[in-house]
C-alpha cells in the first residue's frame, strides 16, 4: 500500500508543476488573468499538500493549520480563474472553504482528533468542488455542454469528499494511513483531476479558436468587425426567426465626407484618430440592434432588424449628427468630420446582401450628390433625402409614406422643365 506521505508528496509535485506551466503561459501574456489564478490555486494547493506531507520535521503550526489553510484557499484561486473568464470578479463565498478550516481550528475537539481534522478538511474540500461547479455552470465562458460536463465532473469529486468527511466523522482513524475511504477518494481524486484538465484543455482550445475567428473578422485599426465579419454577421442576422424580431433588414453605408483632404492637411495619423472616432460613435448608436463594420477605407456598414424605414432614417440620422457635433483630437489638434449615409432595407425573409449593398451604394451617392452630410434612402425606385433640423431650411421630419407622392410629382416637373436630373430622383 503506497504510504501517504509518499502519496502527498507525489501529488504536490504534480501540482506545482501545473502551477509552473500556467505561470509560464500568464507570463507570456498578462491580459490572460484566468491563467494567473489558476497558477496561484495550484501553487497553494501543491504547497499546502507538500508542508502536511512534512509534519514531523516542520512545527506542528505550520504543518497542520497553516498548511490546510493554504491548500483549500485554491478554491478561491481556482474561482477567481473561472470568473475572470468572464470578466468577473470572485465571488466572496470562494473563500468559505479556508475559512471552515480556519473556524474548526478555533475548536479544540476538532483540533485534537485527527480523524475529526480529515473529515474537516474533506468537507472543506467538498464545498470548494461545489462552489466551482456552480461557478462553472453559471459562467458564459465556453458551449453549456461543456460548462455542464466540467460541473459535474466538481460535482462527481465534492460528493466524493463529503462522503470521507461523513465517514472520518462517524470513525475517526488514529493515523491519515487509515483514514476511512482514503484510497477510494484518492482515486476519485485523480480520476476528476486528469478529467477536468482534458475539458479545461478543450475550453482554452474552443477560446483560441473563437478568439483566431475574432481577429480575422475585426479591423485592427478600430476594433469593429471589418467586411468579412460584416457578411458573417448578415447571414446570423437573416438567419435569426423570431416573432419577436422586427420583419426588415436594414442595410446602412457610410462615408466620410472629404476624408482625403483630412489625411492631406493633418496627415494620416489623424486620419486614424477619425476612423477610430467614428467606429466608437457608430458602434455605440448601433449596439445591440445590429452590428456596425468597417468595410474598407473611410466606408462604414452597419446591419441591423428594424420594423419601418423610419426606425432606420432616425438610427442615420442620430450617427451623422453625433459625428457632426464631434470634435476629434488628433496629434494636429481638433478636427470636425461629417458623414453620408445611404440606407437600403428589404423584408427579412427575402433579404439578400448583395442587393441591399447595391441599393444602399445608390442611396449614399445620391446623398453625396446633394451636398453631403445627409442620409438618403432608397424605397422602391424612389431616393429619398432625409430633411434635418441641423442643416438651414429643411423641416425637422418628413414623412417616408409620402415619397411615392414626391417622386411622381417631381418626374412631372422634370418632364415639363427638362431638368433630367430632377425627373431621375
Amino acid at each position: 500500500m503506497l504510504d501517504i506521505k509518499t502519496g502527498f508528496i507525489l501529488w504536490s509535485a504534480q501540482a506545482l508543476t501545473v502551477a509552473g506551466l500556467l505561470a509560464a503561459v500568464w507570463l507570456h501574456d498578462r491580459s490572460q488573468r484566468h491563467y494567473a489564478g489558476w497558477s496561484a490555486g495550484f501553487a497553494a494547493h501543491g504547497l499546502g499538500v507538500a508542508l502536511v506531507a512534512l509534519r514531523g520535521h516542520i512545527p506542528n503550526f505550520i504543518s497542520i493549520e497553516f498548511a490546510n489553510t493554504l491548500a483549500l484557499s485554491c478554491f478561491f484561486f481556482w474561482a477567481y480563474g473561472l470568473r475572470q473568464f468572464d470578466g468577473r470578479s470572485v465571488p466572496p463565498y470562494a473563500a468559505i472553504p479556508a475559512l471552515l478550516w480556519i473556524a474548526g481550528m478555533l475548536l479544540p475537539p476538532i483540533h485534537d482528533n485527527l480523524g475529526y481534522r480529515v473529515a474537516l478538511y474533506n468537507f472543506g474540500a467538498a464545498t470548494g468542488f461545489f462552489i466551482l461547479a456552480l461557478t462553472a455552470y453559471t459562467g458564459q465562458f465556453s458551449s453549456h455542454k461543456r460548462r455542464r460536463l466540467i460541473s459535474a465532473i466538481w460535482c462527481v469529486q465534492a460528493t466524493s469528499c463529503l462522503a470521507g468527511a461523513i465517514a472520518n466523522t462517524i470513525s475517526p482513524p488514529q493515523t491519515l494511513q487509515g483514514a476511512q475511504i482514503f484510497g477510494f477518494t484518492g482515486i476519485v481524486a485523480i480520476f476528476c483531476f486528469v478529467t477536468s484538465l482534458l475539458i479545461g484543455a478543450r475550453i482554452m482550445m474552443d477560446r483560441s479558436e473563437q478568439k483566431l475567428q475574432q481577429l480575422v473578422r475585426t479591423d485592427p485599426l478600430t476594433g469593429v468587425l471589418n467586411r468579412r465579419g460584416i457578411i458573417d454577421a448578415f447571414g446570423e442576422i437573416r438567419g435569426t426567426a423570431s416573432a419577436a424580431q422586427p420583419p426588415m433588414i436594414a442595410q446602412l453605408l457610410f462615408d466620410l465626407d472629404h476624408f482625403k483632404q483630412i489625411n492631406d492637411l493633418h496627415g494620416h495619423q489623424a486620419g486614424d484618430c477619425v476612423l477610430i472616432a467614428f467606429s466608437a460613435i457608430g458602434q455605440k448608436i448601433i449596439g445591440a440592434l445590429g452590428v456596425f463594420g468597417r468595410s474598407g477605407g473611410e466606408e462604414f456598414s452597419a446591419i441591423l432588424r428594424t420594423g419601418t424605414v423610419r426606425e432606420a432614417a432616425r438610427l442615420a440620422e442620430a450617427i451623422r449628427q453625433q459625428l457632426a457635433q464631434t470634435n476629434i483630437d488628433t496629434p494636429k489638434g481638433p478636427v470636425q468630420v461629417t458623414v453620408s449615409i445611404g440606407i437600403s432595407v428589404m423584408p427579412a425573409r427575402t433579404a439578400d446582401l448583395d442587393q441591399l449593398m447595391s441599393g444602399a451604394d445608390r442611396a449614399l451617392y445620391k446623398a453625396k450628390a446633394m451636398g453631403r452630410n445627409r442620409t438618403a434612402v432608397l424605397r422602391g425606385d424612389a431616393i429619398v433625402c432625409i430633411p434635418a433640423a441641423d442643416r438651414a431650411g429643411t423641416a425637422d421630419e418628413i414623412d417616408l409614406d409620402a415619397d411615392r407622392q414626391v417622386t411622381a410629382l417631381r418626374r412631372v416637373v422634370g418632364m415639363t422643365t427638362g431638368d433630367r436630373d430632377t425627373a431621375a430622383t
